[in-house]
């Protein structure tokens, strides 16, 4: 059975309990294959994933630490090939094992590639060419490196060993690739840090014992975020739910394509209309209708992991600037990022919910709406928005408009987008008659609350 990236929506959930029932007794394999979720695994995450600039455990020589080392290896590398001393080896390879899942070093149109194994690194680059940039032992050590000319730009690659093509796994950035003869659907990639784009990158997987499953993390790199001259710089973070589906990946989202969130803020921030953002997705698993608010057991547990838990090990390998982080979501995503924001105001600064499903828990006493004088005024930025009808209610759309209007009688400001300012007490609003429940929906208001919650200085 084929699985894809894609998560079961809530788009068209029934809203009433039988309903749900009916949902929820549908044959496991059925739900799999028709909504493309990947089952949640007892895995534990992936090993410790370095941010740029940090110090590794284990010897260090003179390097900057980080990819801001990069020119001094590169020039270290020189120096040991030209005369194969074995005390330079050791610098070398002290040096690259600091940094041996940071990816591929690049500075002033060379890169260093390190191998497991002799093999070819084959990208747009080089005309995808199998031969052009190999691997080799140096200086007899078992120390593998390919170093060669790659200008400055975004260059998506891959390894070739003479008969099978793969990923690089020593570099986290990678770009979704919907090449059919591509059976990984990504590439590694190298990015150079006067490119002027922004890149993903996989981080460590996320799991809980409570919630018994695990998540994968991908994270979003502003422009410049590995120069060196940006080596010490930090950056504010939002986290998005449904992390697999915030991307530019075609292959996703029944059809309708990611966010694009990577693709807008490359836009917004070269235009200088967002200030450079780090972007944390996690994705969401099998359990996610119930995690994100139809169970209020099990969203309280979610929510519970997501503060304690998947945050600040995801902080922790990123340069973060140690400010309040942001939060944003879609449907029962944007309906658990309020929550999260409310319940938590020392964590967060800000919730964004695109087309929130605000209607779990209605009659039942825990709805957004039922908590919402409990949570109170905090000092927290809104955005809400929607699609639909008003009056049929459609995307969410009557729900979203009560919702606003509790919170601006308890003192939040309403502006509408784009001409929305942050604050403490802002709350952006946009309505998109007639906008769709889907990616494709979201992907064309994403730039609205970016702008919104990040604004350029």
């Amino acid at each position: 059975m084929l699985l894809t990236r894609a998560r079961t929506r809530d788009r068209g959930l029934p809203r009433d309990d039988v309903a749900i029932n009916n949902m929820r007794t549908l044959p496991a394999l059925l739900l799999l294959a028709a909504c493309g979720f990947s089952p949640p695994s007892q895995d534990q995450p992936d090993g410790g994933v370095e941010p740029d600039g940090a110090t590794p455990d284990g010897p260090q020589t003179g390097c900057p630490t980080g990819l801001a080392g990069a020119p001094c290896v590169l020039a270290l590398y020189d120096q040991t090939v030209a005369g194969c001393d074995a005390a330079k080896v050791a610098e070398l390879r002290i040096e690259l094992d600091a940094r041996k899942d940071l990816g591929p070093l690049w500075a002033a149109g060379r890169a260093l590639f390190r191998t497991d194994k002799v093999t070819h690194v084959a990208g747009e680059f080089n005309g995808w060419s199998r031969t052009a940039l190999p691997s080799a032992a140096v200086c007899g050590s078992d120390l593998i490196v390919a170093v060669g000319a790659v200008s400055s730009g975004y260059w998506p690659y891959k390894l070739f060993d003479g008969s099978a093509w793969s990923l690089d796994p020593h570099d986290p950035a990678f770009a979704y690739d919907d090449f059919s003869g591509n059976p990984d659907g990504k590439n590694s990639i190298l990015n150079t840090p006067d490119s002027g784009r922004g890149h993903i990158v996989k981080l460590a997987r996320a799991c809980s014992t409570a919630l018994n499953n695990c998540r994968d993390v991908t994270a979003y790199y502003p422009p410049g975020y590995t120069a060196p001259s940006n080596g010490a710089k930090t950056y504010p973070v939002l986290f998005m739910h449904d992390g697999q589906n915030v991307w530019d990946d075609h292959d996703c989202c029944f059809g309708h394509t990611g966010w694009e969130t990577n693709v807008a803020l490359d836009t917004e921030i070269t235009a200088g209309r967002v200030a450079p953002v780090i972007v944390i997705g996690a994705a969401s698993t099998t359990a996610r209708n119930n995690e994100y608010g139809l169970s209020p057991t099990a969203m309280a547990a979610f929510m519970k992991f997501q503060v304690e838990e998947l945050q600040p090990q995801a902080l922790a390998q990123v340069r973060w600037n140690q400010a309040k982080v942001a939060v944003a979501g879609s449907s029962l995503g944007g309906l658990v990022s309020m929550h999260l924001a409310l319940a938590h105001p020392q964590t967060y600064a800000a919730a964004a919910s695109l087309s929130g499903a605000f209607w779990p828990g209605q009659g039942q006493g825990f709805a957004l709406r039922d908590k919402l004088p409990g949570y109170g005024k905090e000092a927290l930025a809104i955005y809400i928005d929607h699609g639909g009808n008003v009056a049929q209610n459609s995307d969410g759309a009557a729900d979203s408009v009560e919702v606003r209007d509790m919170m601006i009688g308890m003192s939040w400001q309403r502006s509408d987008s784009p001409s929305c300012t942050p604050g403490a007490s802002a709350l952006c609003y946009h309505f998109e008659p007639g906008a769709t429940h889907d990616e494709l929906a979201w992907k064309a208001r994403t730039w609205r609350f970016l702008r919104f919650l990040f604004p350029a200085q």
